[in-house]
């Protein structure tokens, strides 16, 4: 079996020295992979189709945004989170692709202190973990965030797949946020919806303005659907 890869996403103006550490934590600490561009785009390959074909990957579980003040203005950073954060199918066998996964994204935030930067919508809701060049134990933190929203993603992928959808249902691995809603085809369309999601995590402030954001849309959490 290949190893499951994380990822690294970076500015090369300025987050190489993050990415570096991470990389190379990966390949002396631990049985996973790592997608490092340096590395793993071999000279005069289409920069672009190895891209698609790493970020849609089965085996890259997981992307590190490594968030400086040049990330959001590289076309191909947000590219890389843009693909990463697209929703794919996750139908059992034989059924209807009512089911939908989304693989983890972590940002690692190593803008220096009074720099300013552009947001970046393709992130929603990715947790956030401030990079300290000095930290002691960093890239071990980084890493083991990323593994265990890994396991909780395919945790959650296990609670869609014992739900039987109806057909005016649907069933993310992921708490929905409005950019990852909108890549949905059904939603895109307007359907009058139940979406069904895991429920930890999620502020009634956030269902409100999903609500608000998605008026066909009912929302209702794994909890309340098992139950």
């Amino acid at each position: 079996m290949p190893k499951l890869k994380i990822f690294l996403s970076h500015a090369k103006a300025d987050g190489t020295t993050p990415a570096r550490r991470l990389r190379d934590y990966i390949y002396s600490q631990t049985q996973l992979a790592a997608f490092y561009d340096e590395n793993d785009i071999a000279f005069g390959s289409v920069f672009s189709r190895v891209l698609q074909t790493d970020l849609r990957a089965n085996e890259t579980a997981a992307l590190i945004a490594v968030r400086t003040a040049r990330y959001a203005t590289r076309p191909w950073c947000r590219r890389e989170v843009a693909q990463f954060r697209r929703p794919g199918p996750d139908p059992l066998p034989g059924q209807a692709p009512n089911r939908w996964r989304l693989h983890p994204t972590l940002v690692v935030d190593a803008l220096e202190a009074g720099r300013q930067t552009a947001g970046i919508p393709e992130l929603g809701n990715s947790p956030c973990i401030r990079w300290n060049d000095g930290a002691p134990d960093q890239e071990e933190q980084v890493i083991t965030t990323v593994l265990r929203d890994v396991m909780l993603g395919a945790f959650h992928s296990a609670c869609a797949a014992a739900i039987a959808p109806a057909k005016d249902q649907i069933i993310l691995n992921w708490i929905p946020d409005p950019t990852t809603l909108l890549h949905l085809p059904d939603v895109r369309q307007g359907r009058e919806l139940q979406l069904i999601h895991p429920g930890r995590g999620m502020s009634g402030l956030e269902l409100d303005v999903l609500s608000e954001f998605f008026g066909n849309l009912t929302f209702r959490s794994f909890e309340e659907t098992l139950t």
